[in-house]
């Protein structure tokens, strides 16, 4: 069901004036300070999965350091009323920095209103450890689980074990049922693909009765790096339309790497496009730096030819449709010819593994 806000800014869209006016108010409060804080902390993985383009990273590996991920988190602070969300991961399997759960801590200590998000694929989520995350204060978790069969799991993520991983995310389960915290927020995700499609419904199954969520993703190509694995309708939209709208990414989000690099978008994996070092610049120097506000004008003018990572991108099927959308969406204009896309299925952050 279209959510409240999203139909608020449908209505916007058939008044020109109002419309813009709105989208003035919306922009210019977006643009104070990022309300998404992604980092990067770290870009190692232990997987090889089928659907991720780390084969093609050129750029360094390594984990954040504790002292730069804590300069990030104070500034934060200082502008936590901007702030919604702080996830400590980017490309990568986040567990693999030990320090991962002090990080959350930390965190939560300066900035405990704001909702700290984890992505991880499952596979360190040992016992010792799924005490440490019930401790930690994280308020919520995915786990990133491709598949209902073992075979169909380790066909995708190739290197990890399906029983391993599904072990661990049902101790955590279990653990946080015992234990009677609220937290952290459990979801289990799956990848509707060519290789997952036919066990989405088993899939749901399995785990709707352990899990807090069980949320079944479309599919990101990584700015067109790899193949398209989209299915039915999801396939032909994926492929038939590009953005018409400014993406939302660099109007919300703020992704850093773990050596301190900003890039525009969590989908720009090698960070092809540098636009600050938090390790040199403060964070609203950066959102307010005239490299990203050249990025965003760029996206407003529908210039999406002069920003080559972004010309590929499938993930306007994330966002065609919500409210975002609807702010530049000129409703009275619409082309009677240009195909329908339908809007992308709920999606949760994901580990690119």
């Amino acid at each position: 069901m279209m959510g409240l806000k999203t139909n608020l800014f449908k209505s916007l869209s058939k008044s020109t004036s109002l419309q813009k006016a709105v989208r003035g108010v919306v922009v210019g409060r977006k643009l104070r300070f990022p309300e998404v804080i992604s980092i990067e902390s770290s870009s190692h993985c232990n997987a090889d999965c089928i659907m991720c383009p780390r084969e093609l990273l050129t750029r360094s590996k390594g984990n954040m350091a504790s002292d730069l991920y804590e300069k990030i988190i104070d500034e934060c602070a200082e502008h936590s009323r901007s702030v919604k969300l702080i996830q400590p991961f980017m490309f990568g399997e986040p567990f693999i920095n030990k320090q991962l759960v002090e990080m959350i801590k930390y965190t939560k200590s300066r900035i405990p209103s704001v909702p700290v998000n984890v992505s991880t694929n499952g596979s360190l989520l040992n016992a010792e450890r799924a005490r440490e995350i019930i401790d930690s204060g994280l308020d919520k978790i995915n786990i990133d689980i491709d598949g209902a069969t073992k075979e169909t799991f380790e066909g995708v993520r190739i290197g990890l074990d399906y029983d391993q991983v599904a072990s661990n995310a049902r101790h955590l389960m279990s653990l946080k049922r015992e234990s009677g915290s609220r937290k952290p927020e459990i979801t289990v995700t799956i990848i509707n693909m060519d290789e997952t499609a036919s066990e989405i419904e088993d899939f749901k199954t399995q785990w709707r009765h352990a899990a807090d969520n069980v949320v079944v993703q479309s599919y990101t190509t990584w700015t067109g790096s790899v193949e398209d694995r989209n299915t039915g309708e999801m396939e032909n939209a994926s492929t038939v339309g590009g953005f018409t709208f400014p993406c939302k990414h660099p109007f919300e989000e703020f992704v850093i790497a773990h050596d301190g690099k900003v890039s525009i978008c969590c989908l720009d994996f090698d960070f092809k496009v540098v636009v600050g070092d938090v390790s040199k610049e403060s964070i609203r120097d950066i959102w307010n730096g005239q490299a990203l506000n050249d990025v965003r004008q760029k996206m407003i003018d529908g210039r999406y030819q002069d920003l080559d990572i972004c010309s590929q991108c499938n993930n306007y099927i994330f966002q065609t449709e919500c409210s975002w959308h609807y702010l530049w969406k000129d409703g009275e204009a619409e082309d009677p010819l240009r195909p329908k896309i339908p809007t992308a299925q709920p999606t949760v952050p994901s580990t690119a593994d």
